[in-house]
């Protein structure tokens, strides 16, 4: 990690805004600008500026033999035993408890009893209604008898999900859930993290792995984004690790979906009203269509991204067009399984629709 940052020390020079120093913050570890300082001053790296973690590894290994021992690592247990809190104690001496006699569980029984749901004894009616009326029985039986009620075709009722209506209503069927997230400026990433498995407080490793994106094919995507100023401008975007984020550090899309595909190897599908995207690796040779991971990122509300989990069949919108214009000749496989998929959403949503199905859109058509 030290050696790319050096490599990137002669662009980035001393200033932090362009280095975002992602190292420093994530690892401990000296970044892009500390490094170009101590070059211009003709200095070594100071021990003091990496982070202890880095100092006090060592590399285990255990030797096999016919005397196999644990007393080095007893001795070990028994010295964080003693070093640790009251709490630490406790909570030491538990998982200790379960390695030792896995039949045994810390579970406590309730201190109360609880109540099953179990049948109850007597049925006794509460309600408050009152007994209709001669003239609302009439009423009733009338309106049951109607030729409106007797030919009357039942619609199916729309998914009540929060923010279901955010969607095209031609996909909203094939939408199995929504999960929200927190809205602290990192909701993109946050369910990005959560969507990878990582969970959604993983939003900080997902920053710091599109940063590493960007440096490491940065030549490849100053063609893609068309300037130098644009992907240093996504690198400050990215860079930023603290609590509620700013507007000028929130996820945007199209721009972080060709990142997010490529760097995990997955399919990257972007729904919302105004805009439907699907974003396919750029440089990797796709696997099997049974190992492909597919997930879908929902904007709604104009300000709020969600977890959209949609069924197998699910229509999935067109594919970025700049996927075709920067692709890798071996990435070309990706696109095949989903062939079918895309015609179905181009159908559904017919040619008067108001869904973007590309990365631009002409401000004045819309």
């Amino acid at each position: 990690m030290i050696l790319m940052e050096f490599k990137r020390a002669s662009q980035v020079e001393i200033d932090k805004g362009i280095c975002g120093c992602v190292n420093r913050t994530s690892y401990g570890l000296p970044c892009a600008h500390e490094l170009a300082e101590l070059i211009k001053e003709g200095r070594t790296i100071p021990l003091d500026s990496v982070h202890s973690h880095w100092r006090k590894l060592d590399t285990v290994t255990d030797n096999v033999s016919s005397e196999l021992t644990i007393s080095t690592e007893i001795d070990s247990i028994l010295r964080q035993f003693a070093d640790c809190d009251e709490a630490g104690k406790i909570a030491l001496k538990r998982k200790l408890r379960e390695l030792a006699c896995p039949a045994t569980t810390s579970m406590c029984p309730p201190l109360e009893n609880v109540k099953g749901k179990g049948r109850p004894s007597l049925k006794i009616n509460l309600s408050t209604k009152r007994a209709p009326s001669l003239f609302e029985i009439v009423e009733s039986v009338h309106d049951s008898t109607s030729p409106a009620t007797a030919c009357s075709v039942k619609v199916p009722k729309e998914k009540k999900l929060k923010y279901i209506k955010c969607f095209p209503h031609q996909i909203r069927e094939h939408i199995v859930n929504i999960v929200d997230v927190k809205a602290d400026g990192h909701c993109g990433y946050r369910s990005i993290a959560g969507l990878l498995g990582m969970g959604e407080d993983g939003w900080g490793m997902v920053r710091h792995d599109l940063v590493r994106e960007l440096h490491t094919f940065h030549d490849e995507y100053v063609q893609l984004y068309g300037s130098i100023d644009r992907v240093a401008e996504l690198v400050y975007s990215l860079s930023w690790f603290d609590s509620f984020a700013p507007y000028d550090r929130w996820m945007t899309l199209p721009d972080m979906g060709h990142l997010i595909a490529s760097r995990y190897n997955i399919v990257l599908v972007h729904l919302s009203i105004r805009q439907c995207l699907t974003y396919l690796p750029l440089r990797s040779v796709s696997p099997t269509p049974l190992h492909h991971k597919l997930i879908a990122l929902g904007f709604v509300e104009d300000c709020h991204f969600v977890q959209v989990f949609l069924d197998s069949t699910s229509p999935i919108p067109p594919i970025a067009c700049n996927w075709r214009n920067y692709r890798y000749q071996c990435a070309r496989g990706w696109e095949i399984p989903y062939v079918p998929r895309i015609e179905a959403f181009r159908s559904s949503l017919g040619t008067n629709s108001n869904v973007a199905t590309q990365e631009t859109i002409d401000v004045d058509e819309t």
